[in-house]
C-alpha cells in the first residue's frame, strides 16, 4: 500500500478480525487495538500517515455499522474531538518507551470530559422524550 487513500485490504482485515465484536461506542478502543495491530504491519506508510490510517479505518467502520444515530455521532466526537488520536499517540508513546505523565493527563482528561457530555446529552433526550410523552 503506497497511499492511504486505498485502504480496501486493510479493512477487509479489520472487519474479518472484528466480527466477534459489536462496534460501539464501549467498544471502539477495543476496536483501536486491532487497527493500531493491522496497521503498524503497513510498510509502506509511516508517522502521521499510519495514525491518519488508523483513523480513517475507524471511521469507515463507525459509518458502516449499524449503530444507532445517537451512538454513531458519539463515536464521531471522539474521532473528532482528538480523542481517538491522542489515544493513538498515548499507546504510540508508550510502545515507543516515550511516555510523557503529561500526556496521560490530557489525555485522560479529554476522556473524562467526553463521558460527561455524553451522559449530559443522555440525560438531556430522556428529559425530551418525558417531555414529549406528556
Amino acid at each position: 500500500m503506497s497511499d492511504i487513500d486505498n485502504f480496501d485490504n486493510e479493512y477487509k482485515e479489520l472487519v474479518q478480525n472484528i466480527k466477534h465484536i459489536e462496534v460501539g461506542l464501549k467498544t471502539l478502543i477495543i476496536i483501536l487495538e486491532y487497527v493500531l495491530d493491522i496497521v503498524e504491519r503497513v510498510v509502506n506508510i509511516k508517522g502521521n500517515k499510519k495514525k491518519t490510517l488508523a483513523i480513517l479505518l475507524i471511521t469507515k467502520l463507525i459509518d458502516d455499522s449499524n449503530l444507532e444515530y445517537h451512538d454513531r455521532q458519539n463515536c464521531i466526537t471522539m474521532i473528532e474531538t482528538g480523542l481517538v488520536g491522542d489515544t493513538i499517540d498515548l499507546v504510540v508513546n508508550a510502545h515507543n518507551g516515550k511516555l510523557d505523565f503529561d500526556s496521560v493527563v490530557e489525555t485522560s482528561r479529554k476522556c473524562c470530559f467526553f463521558a460527561f457530555l455524553k451522559l449530559m446529552l443522555e440525560r438531556r433526550e430522556k428529559r425530551n422524550k418525558i417531555k414529549i410523552g406528556k
